[in-house]
This record gives C-alpha cells, structure tokens and sequence, in this order.
C-alpha cells in the first residue's frame, strides 16, 4: 500500500508539472510593481509568539525586488517601510506604471493550526499565467494550495496583471518556524522571483 501510495503521489506531481508546462506566458513587460502588504496601524495576521505579518511582508518583497533587479526588471514598491498604504492608493501606483505586472505579498493566518502551505490568488483570466508559474516554483519546497481566484480589492482594481501570493501560515507552527529564518524567507522570494521571470519570456 505505502508503495501504491507514493507512486499515485509521483505521478500526481509529474502531471501537475506537465501541465504547468503549456501555463502560457504574459509576454514582455519591463516593470514589476511589489506591494509589501499591510504595514503601520494595519499589522495583519499575529502569530502566537507575537511576530505580525507586516514584518515578514516587507523583509520578503525587498528580497524578491533585489531579486527582480538582479534579472533586469525595474521594481516599484508600494511601501519601503512600516507605515499604512491605503489599498486603493497600492492599485494606483500598480495602474500608472507601464509595461508592468502587480505582484501583493502577503503570509497567511486560520483558525485551525493545521493549515500550512502556499497559495497564489488572481483575479483577471490574463492574471492566470502570472498566478500558475508563481505557485509552480513555490510548490517545488512547499506544500501547494494551489492557484485561486479571488476579489481582493488590490486585484480587482488594477488595470495590470496581478496577483497575491500568500508564502505561508503564521498560525502553523511549523510554517512559523521556516518563516522566522532569514534563508527561508530569501528561498521563498528567490521562487516568487522564478516564477515572474518565466511568466516574462
């Protein structure tokens, strides 16, 4: 049984990747916008040990933008500190850049510890190709909630590509745990970075 199991397992996978495979691409675009979600009086989630979200966010949307710039790409960041950016005021930025894709970074929170993994939100279909490579790099180390559509304000106001990644679970005690450590947070940016470049080519 165990071996039955882990070969339905492999060929899951091996079909989940085959697939990403014909995911399509935006084309060229020469700008990323990275909106470090929440910050200032909007902490968002809270984990059990007191750490917030707005922290993590940040340190993570600069790494993928050091990321970004490493490939070429210019980066726009909605917020380079902790202070409040309406979201109304983040879909604006997103919408008077040229040639650019929006891409909100957020870590995840449930009211069951259980929950864990990564999950990529968009909501205009030309967002799709942007969300799927996204979530194929990050299921690569990850546990994959899949590519989901959803009405978050930041992606249904914006007239550019965009998406919303949430890199992991602040209620889960072993995604805190991996979400805590500098390296994790630069392994996760390093796949969000991935994922972008391939949804270029």
């Amino acid at each position: 049984m165990r071996l039955a199991r882990k070969a339905f397992l492999a060929a899951v996978a091996a079909m989940f990747f085959a697939g990403c495979a014909s995911i399509g691409h935006l084309g060229p675009f020469s700008t990323v916008v990275v909106d470090a979600g929440h910050g200032g009086i909007d902490r968002g989630a809270r984990a059990r040990d007191g750490s917030q979200e707005k922290e993590y966010t940040l340190d993570t949307a600069k790494r993928i933008e050091r990321g970004l710039r490493s490939r070429g790409f210019n980066v726009v960041m909605t917020r380079r500190g902790d202070y409040f950016v309406p979201l109304p005021a983040r879909a604006a930025i997103s919408n008077r850049q040229w040639s650019s894709v929006f891409l909100s970074v957020h870590y995840n929170h449930a009211p069951r510890a259980a929950a864990n993994g990564t999950e990529t939100y968009y909501y205009s279909p030309r967002s799709y190709p942007l969300a799927a490579h996204i979530q194929q790099e990050l299921a690569r180390f990850t546990n994959s909630r899949g590519v989901k559509r959803a009405r978050f304000h930041v992606l249904r106001n914006n007239a550019k590509p965009a998406v919303l990644v949430e890199l992991g679970f602040l209620s889960n005690p072993q995604d805190l745990r991996r979400i805590k450590s500098a390296s994790y947070r630069e392994k996760l940016a390093d796949a969000v970075v991935r994922g972008i470049s391939k949804a270029s080519r």
